[in-house]
């Protein structure tokens, strides 16, 4: 699997970010060149130099991205040039105790879906206990790299 992998992630609590690290490390395994790394530190601008995007998000509150993220969101969401160049996958976290559940990383699928980026994998949204749709979402990340290798 040669390909460069960006993989970003928008966390509050943590678990986004260990889900983000052992996404890479398993990519990596695969002979993916993985580079991670936290969106707070990803201007969104470098999306014009990126291929393969995996956003891993959670939400902070009633729907909000974490205070990391906010920057990013607001620019992918205001910016309207294409990211017909890029395949992406996102994975939301949330908790459906909230009306906006899984919000930060439905709209950043949908963002880039509006900026023309071509859907790698289907968005999955993850609740409290994320662990079953983090591997159902991760596994089919691994076989649309595998395919387009």
């Amino acid at each position: 699997m040669p390909c460069q992998v960006t993989v970003l992630y928008a966390t509050a609590s943590g678990n986004t970010e260990q889900l983000a690290v052992f996404t890479a490390e398993s990519l990596r395994a695969l002979g993916a060149d993985v580079r991670l790394q936290n969106i707070a530190d990803y201007p969104a601008e470098q999306l014009a130099r990126a291929s393969i995007v995996l956003v891993l998000a959670s939400t902070w509150g009633e729907g909000a991205p974490p205070p990391d993220a906010e920057a990013f969101c607001a620019a992918l969401h205001e910016d309207s040039s294409s990211l017909a160049h890029i395949r992406y996958a996102v994975l939301a976290l949330g908790s459906s105790a909230y009306a906006e559940f899984c919000a930060c990383g439905r709209r950043m699928d949908e963002d880039f879906a509006r900026r023309g980026a071509i859907r790698l994998s289907p968005r999955v949204d993850c609740d409290t206990k994320y662990k079953a749709e983090f591997t159902q979402w991760l596994e089919g990340i691994q076989s649309a790299l595998k395919a387009l290798a």
